[in-house]
């Protein structure tokens, strides 16, 4: 039965259309909100949270979230082949550096999101059901990235790589999988789909090999097949099919609508210098202490593409809820924190956006995008984020765990 908030989800979603078309400056800008506003959609429908997928192995001993991501790291990665194919170098793809960054900073981050319980994008769709939580961590997360910028700029433990592959050298470094395979008659991408889907598989194996050794049975459950069509889109959970191709699917769209992935984290850094520069502090100043552009700081948020795709995914976010008819609960139950709460929150966000530095990107910058489009330093950071998320996890239970629920 179609609620009062079900309708005004719908009115909600169309205002923001309407207003984004009129008051964005140009269409790219229009269609990144779209990009974003539609992550912020599925990633809630999808009950889908990158950080969750250590959390909920550990906490939940659910390999559930884990499977998912994998398989969402397949297919988007048949589909960046098929776009890119024979044209890499007109796309800005996430070839990462292979180095210690990458290491420290993928443990960084996997703790962090253990004492905040999400990642910086996971933190942008809890706005709307987990606020005090999702705004602590986001801010701190801010500062974090941005006392990183100098680091990642000028450090080379975080420039250069150890190893490299020869289209990795064109870009930031590290290794390009399908340059290993060049023997496959596919440009070397269909070597690469069977070695990302052989490292997936790898994954889902040692996760549901510990989920078993707990006896535990958390898969999601079938909804109930009398539901309405309009309870399976907007409402019920979606089955893992449908998450998995929603996705992949955007992911690809942004692929091919701006010639890079997906990013979130730098924003979050923006967003705190400009946050500064309400104190006076000159945009130039800024530019001197994190080696950014000043124009970065001076210009608009509304300007910056990867900000305004943030906005989507806030937006985005809250709509789903709000057509589900349950933005204001779960908004309400949100705002409850403790003083613990806000130290653990945090502290979670600053180490994060700090690592986020180190390793150049966050869950989707570092691992999501460079897996999608090939690079080995997405398999290893997701090794250390993982390392990282256990240990994390394991000092959360033992001093903390009344201040973070699992995702």
């Amino acid at each position: 039965m179609i609620k009062k908030e079900n309708y005004i989800g719908f009115v909600f979603l169309t205002l923001l259309l309407l207003s984004s078309y009129i008051f964005l400056e140009s269409s790219t800008l229009f269609i990144r909100f779209l990009i974003g506003l539609s992550f912020g959609f599925v990633l809630v429908r999808a009950s889908l949270g990158f950080a969750g997928s250590i959390n909920k192995l550990y906490r939940a001993k659910s390999s559930y979230v884990v499977k998912m991501l994998m398989y969402i790291f397949i297919l988007t990665s048949i589909f960046t082949a098929f776009i890119i194919s024979g044209d890499e170098r007109s796309y800005s793809l996430a070839l990462h550096p292979i180095n210690f960054g990458i290491i420290f900073g993928g443990l960084m981050f996997g703790f962090g999101m253990a004492m905040s319980s999400c990642c910086a994008t996971g933190s942008l769709a809890d706005l709307a059901s987990g606020f005090s939580r999702a705004f602590v961590t986001i801010i701190f997360f801010g500062l974090g990235v941005f006392l990183g910028f100098h680091t990642q700029g000028t450090s080379s433990f975080v420039k250069d790589s150890y190893i490299s592959s020869e289209l990795g050298e064109s870009f930031q470094g590290g290794v390009f999988l399908p340059d290993l395979f060049k023997f496959d008659g596919f440009n070397g991408y269909l070597g690469a789909i069977v070695l990302t889907s052989i490292f997936a598989f790898i994954a889902i194996f040692l996760a549901k090999r510990y989920e078993d050794s707990f006896e535990s049975e958390t898969d999601n459950k079938s909804t109930d097949s009398t539901t309405t069509i309009f309870e399976k889109i907007f409402i019920e959970p979606w089955k893992m099919y449908a998450s998995v191709v929603g996705i992949s699917a955007i992911f690809a769209f942004l692929l091919l609508f701006s010639q890079k992935g997906w990013s979130a984290s730098s924003a979050l850094g923006v967003w705190f210098g400009k946050f500064i520069m309400l104190f006076g502090v000159e945009a130039k100043t800024l530019e001197e202490l994190t080696t950014k552009s000043y124009t970065l700081f001076e210009n608009s948020v509304f300007t910056n593409y990867t900000s305004v795709q943030n906005f989507g995914i806030i937006l985005g976010s809250a709509t789903a809820l709000m057509i589900a008819g349950t933005f204001n609960k779960k908004f309400i139950a949100g705002l409850k924190i403790t003083p613990k709460g806000v130290a653990t929150f945090a502290f979670g966000g600053f180490i994060m956006g700090l690592g986020t530095r180190f390793s150049n990107g966050c869950n989707v910058g570092a691992l999501f995008t460079p897996i999608a489009e090939f690079s080995l330093s997405g398999w290893i950071y997701l090794v250390f984020v993982a390392v990282g998320g256990f240990a994390g996890n394991m000092f959360v239970k033992k001093f903390i765990s009344k201040t973070c629920n699992v995702i």
